[in-house]
């Protein structure tokens, strides 16, 4: 993510070339394509085996003189497509799959799978393991709300072990707080590119067409005339219903807004739900760290200067 920085800001100046001279970024970003498409490999090995097994089943059932008949025509017929629903048709629709599906149409090559396939992956692991680690930080910097928290996510989930189901997520309410209030105070993506397509006035100001805006997400969570005095302090009742409403709405925008918005937003949010309530449902975490030394750095992904230590307990 360091190259990924240094590259983007010398492309501005048509420069990004030189980032290729230096041999630690060419590993950096072989090593990164190297894994996206060993999980591409994989996925085709799959896929091909299946559908393999599915034409060798056929042969074998056509070879016997009972199956001409029609009833049981009907029944392999069904046994069929039961067998492929289950080797691939119910397998879930990720963008891999999707991906392979346009490169056997021809409407991707091989390098549009690997390169939109190493922007999803370093989109959505990056950010979320990100606003994951904030979010220990935060709880392990204020054990009152970390408290309240595992009181929540003990009465949803009694048991240690467990699998998360849908309606489930969705009673773990103050988690939503939680994460949200992580994601105002440290956003994952904290500053966010757009071209102006048209002249827009905002306020006083006016933007003309065709010039590139950028917005620090990172400062509008923190401005005290919208959050109010407490804006720089970590507090999930900003988000509760008395005091989230519609200009806060408006100026919360940890995945962007409108039609260029972040499209795995739903993913991300279930995503860290399930391994918040898994970890603090089995874990207590503490830190020494303080909050007002928290300080950050933009590397694509937001990161913290100096990431504070945590102490991670069992819960008995």
């Amino acid at each position: 993510m360091e190259y990924t920085t240094i590259s983007v800001l010398l492309s501005l100046m048509k420069l990004d070339f030189i980032m290729e001279l230096f041999s630690k970024f060419r590993n950096a970003k072989k090593f990164s394509y190297q894994f996206v498409e060993d999980l591409i490999h994989e996925k085709l090995s799959k896929t091909a085996n299946a559908e393999k097994s599915i034409t060798n089943t056929k042969d074998d059932m056509s070879s016997n003189e009972d199956f001409l008949l029609t009833n049981e025509e009907n029944e392999f017929t069904n046994n069929e497509n039961d067998l492929a629903d289950h080797s691939i048709k119910k397998e879930p629709k990720i963008f891999i799959d999707q991906a392979i599906k346009l490169y056997k149409q021809q409407l991707f090559t091989w390098n549009d799978i690997i390169s939109e396939s190493n922007t999803i992956v370093g989109a959505a692991f990056e950010t979320t393991a990100s606003a994951i680690y904030s979010a220990l930080v935060m709880l392990a910097m204020h054990p009152e709300i970390q408290q309240r928290l595992f009181e929540e996510v003990l009465d949803v989930f009694p048991e240690k072990n467990f699998n998360a189901e849908l309606d489930q997520l969705d009673q773990l309410q103050y988690l939503d707080c939680v994460i949200n209030e992580t994601l105002r105070l440290a956003p994952s993506v904290s500053i966010i590119g757009r071209h102006v397509t048209k002249d827009t006035q905002v306020g006083k100001d006016v933007f003309p067409k065709n010039t590139q805006i950028l917005i620090s997400i990172l400062h509008l969570h923190r401005r005290t005339d919208i959050w109010g005095p407490n804006a720089n302090k970590f507090d999930p009742e900003h988000f509760s219903a008395e005091n989230f409403g519609k200009v806060q709405k408006c100026a919360f925008i940890p995945f962007s807004k409108g039609s260029r918005n972040c499209i795995g937003l739903r993913y991300a949010m279930f995503s860290m739900k399930i391994i918040l309530s898994g970890l603090i449902r089995n874990f207590k975490f503490e830190t020494d760290f303080k909050f007002e030394n928290i300080r950050f750095t933009n590397q694509i992904a937001l990161k913290f200067l100096e990431e504070p230590g945590l102490r991670i307990r069992m819960r008995s």
